[in-house]
């Protein structure tokens, strides 16, 4: 059962431009997240200062939290403040100074309990803790030492909770292995998560953040693609993902967190040979994936059941229309998706031989053919600038273009129905792009960030009322 949740939008108003030196794209705040009630988010400057910052939307409550002054030294990547992760009353960072270079710091939102919380690479050479992630109560995250070429590079799964004392590593994976933030999802007090190995092989673990809850659950030997297992989903109490082995190729797995229950969902080209998968969200207990062939001109949506034990097939939604399916030169692939929990919005963009899309559309799904639909193309044309796709109870906000001009990237609600789809606000008024993008909700308001001239790229707002019963979406006025 779904409950209809469609809030009220109010009207996107600015609230401060955290760079005024920079009055151009590039500059602007990162990092944005929901830390006790307000927003906070990183800014780091061209003359090297690094500054935490939080805000509750209005100018006034805009504020900085602590600053890091510049090093005196050449500042390098692993110097800026990044990786904000609240994990209940403390957010997580990390950052470069001058006494102990890049490690973990905390902060309960006060420039008093900013503090760090362990050098654990003791002097200036630093740490560089990398894939923060909150499990539970718990902060992981993995370390990487760095190697030579007569001892290759270490990767270590750490927990912490906001001590010295309670930051502990929890294994040692050995040399030449290495994790990526984009291959590990947290399930309830769980983390998932896939290593690299020296040897081509990729092993799927988990980890309760204790040595003895900390498993392998598979080996995947190098497949003919050598392509890396990707695309961790959760769906009810099973995690999906993307995996090849060189028995079925590259297909679709499941894992229940035990050796006996990580298996194929499905070998949909049966044998070595590989299914071109991406794999999307759930919507209505379905979990959503597409297929494309080998010319890359033909997608098809499906579904798979999720919950209980029993296995259940994927199921054919439907194919995709191609508007360029004559020109075997264009291929298509889903860029952005979000899920409202009854529906799943997906955006599908076409290329041609040039690095920036050809045409960029909006869809929607319910799970029925019927049901899936064109909302609105074209989307963001634009080879810097890719489309975000942010749901709002049974609202999606996205930057999109006018059919009448496919240059001006403006703020776009939609309710799921074509005429419910509409531009909400001109921010940069005239023929130029504010390419809204990095929507964060933190309570009865979505922040994010806009371009308008003489401000750059500077932090805005959105009230949001929630209601229980279907309201008019705010338009633009």
């Amino acid at each position: 059962m779904w409950t209809n949740d469609t809030p009220t939008l109010g009207r996107a108003r600015f609230v401060k431009d955290i760079f005024p030196e920079a009055a151009f794209r590039g500059a602007e705040p990162q990092n944005l997240v929901s830390f006790r009630g307000k927003l906070s988010f990183a800014a780091n400057h061209q003359d090297g200062r690094r500054e935490l910052w939080k805000s509750n939307g209005t100018r006034a409550g805009t504020v900085v939290v602590v600053e890091f002054p510049p090093l005196s030294r050449p500042a390098g990547f692993f110097d800026f403040l990044s990786n904000l992760t609240p994990v209940g009353c403390q957010l997580f960072f990390t950052v470069g100074d001058e006494a102990h270079g890049n490690e973990l710091w905390v902060s309960d939102g006060t420039r008093e309990g900013t503090r760090l919380v362990e050098d654990l690479t003791p002097g200036t050479e630093g740490s560089a803790p990398h894939t923060l992630v909150a499990v539970g109560k718990t902060l992981f995250f993995f370390r990487t030492l760095g190697g030579d070429p007569s001892s290759p590079g270490r990767t270590e799964l750490w927990t912490s909770d906001g001590t010295a004392e309670g930051t502990v590593r929890v294994r040692d994976f050995g040399p030449g292995t290495s994790a990526r933030s984009d291959r590990v999802i947290a399930r309830g007090d769980t983390l998932f998560f896939f290593l690299a190995n020296p040897d081509g092989t990729h092993e799927l673990w988990k980890s309760d953040g204790s040595g003895a809850g900390t498993m392998r659950l598979r080996t995947f030997d190098p497949a003919p693609l050598g392509s890396p297992p990707s695309s961790l989903r959760i769906a009810g109490r099973l995690v999906y993902f993307i995996a090849e082995d060189s028995t079925h190729g590259n297909e679709l797995w499941r894992t229940d967190g035990t050796v006996a229950g990580t298996e194929l969902v499905e070998d949909l080209t049966p044998g070595p040979a590989s299914t071109t998968l991406q794999l999307l969200d759930v919507a209505r207990d379905q979990l959503f994936f597409t297929t494309r062939d080998q010319t890359g001109t033909v997608m098809r949506l499906f579904k798979v059941k999720v919950g209980g034990d029993s296995r259940c097939d994927p199921k054919l939604v439907t194919t995709l229309p191609n508007p360029f399916a004559g020109n075997p030169e264009v291929t298509s692939f889903i860029t952005a998706f979000a899920t409202t929990g009854r529906e799943l919005f997906f955006s599908v963009a076409f290329f041609g031989p040039g690095p920036a899309p050809i045409d960029h559309q909006l869809w929607v799904t319910d799970g029925t053919k019927s049901g899936t639909k064109l909302l609105h193309r074209p989307l963001s044309l634009s080879d810097e600038f890719t489309t975000e796709l942010f749901p709002v109870g049974d609202l999606l906000l996205f930057p999109a273009n006018n059919e009448a001009d496919e240059t001006d990237t403006e703020l776009w609600v939609s309710d799921g129905t074509v005429k419910g789809t509409r531009r909400l606000r001109d921010i940069n008024p005239g023929l130029a792009s504010s390419f809204p993008h990095a929507f964060t909700r933190v309570g009865d308001c979505v922040f994010f960030i806009a371009f308008r001239e003489g401000e750059g790229d500077a932090l805005w707002v959105l009230p949001v009322r929630r209601s229980s019963h279907a309201s008019v979406v705010g338009a633009e006025r």
